[in-house]
């Protein structure tokens, strides 16, 4: 049983489609596996557009994992890729290395060198290569298609609450801490850091969030940000100060998933000014945590 899809953000759409194919898999005894890609197609064939990333290709498999996906093919999508025609990315990907019973995708599923592969000639293909395509259409909220363009926009806009609607969890990202500079620590608020690259973030400020570390979820504060207190330069940094927390993260992966701004980006002229206001702050966060959900 195959799926195959780009899958940035696995969003409600993406998930619809994957869990069909899982209860289609129990149903004939056969394993889910899914197919994405990765660079994102956009980036090889349009670059200039500069087409961020939901969540980075770590992230995605993950959370195709937590769906109860076992196994993941990652193609690498090249320029010499892309043009491969249907009928070779059929034989080559699918029929030689996979060979499965069924293939599940979306209803605006394309292929093949300038997406010449449609879903008549992928069904018309598989009667001839001995496997079922089948369509998933689109989920909607309201009258609009859930897709990722959409809600890149969302995110970018700040409108977390919109976007975490349409992928069904809060919007987050995940990556490794780094080494900072110690100045959290100093002020009394110690923070994990993550260099932010090539992924839509919420604009610039102070959130309230949630922080996974493994399998343990604890609350927390964050800054999005140019550190404008200190030396600023263009790089964004994610600095979170996780509450009641006292181990070292450096190196571990960690997922922090943004519930609420609290506020702007703001330069302090004295450190007590600065020590205060993150006291606010936390005061702010808990109240905020206390009484809001997150998304599953």
């Amino acid at each position: 049983m195959l799926v195959i899809g780009v899958f940035d953000g696995v969003h409600r759409g993406h998930q619809a489609l994957i869990q069909g194919a899982i209860r289609r898999a129990k149903q004939i005894g056969a394993e889910p596996l899914v197919m994405t890609f990765w660079p994102h197609p956009v980036h090889v064939l349009r670059p200039e557009l500069g087409l961020p990333y939901i969540v980075s290709l770590p992230h995605r498999l993950k959370l195709i994992e937590g769906l109860g996906v076992k196994s993941c093919i990652v193609v690498h999508f090249t320029r010499r890729f892309a043009r491969l025609s249907p009928e070779q990315f059929i034989r080559r990907y699918i029929v030689a290395r996979i060979s499965p019973r069924e293939i599940y995708v979306g209803d605006d599923f394309r292929f093949g060198q300038r997406r010449g592969g449609t879903l008549e000639y992928f069904q018309q293909a598989g009667t001839k290569h001995g496997f079922k395509v089948r369509v998933v259409g689109a989920v909607k909220a309201g009258k609009k298609k859930i897709g990722s363009s959409m809600i890149r926009q969302l995110i970018g806009a700040g409108k977390l609450t919109q976007a975490a609607r349409l992928l069904g969890r809060g919007v987050s990202v995940m990556g490794t801490v780094v080494r900072g500079d110690g100045r959290g620590k100093e002020l009394g608020f110690p923070t994990a850091n993550m260099l932010i690259q090539n992924g839509v973030i919420p604009p610039l400020g102070v959130y309230a969030v949630r922080v996974r570390i493994g399998e343990k979820t604890c609350a927390g504060m964050a800054n999005i940000g140019q550190r404008p207190s200190f030396k600023k330069n263009d790089r964004v940094h994610l600095e979170t100060h996780i509450f009641n927390f006292h181990r070292s993260l450096y190196n571990q992966e960690i997922i922090v998933e943004f519930v609420q701004k609290i506020r702007e980006e703001k330069r302090f002229d004295s450190r007590e000014r600065f020590i205060a206001q993150l006291r606010d702050d936390h005061v702010r966060t808990q109240r905020i945590l206390s009484q809001v959900n997150t998304l599953p």
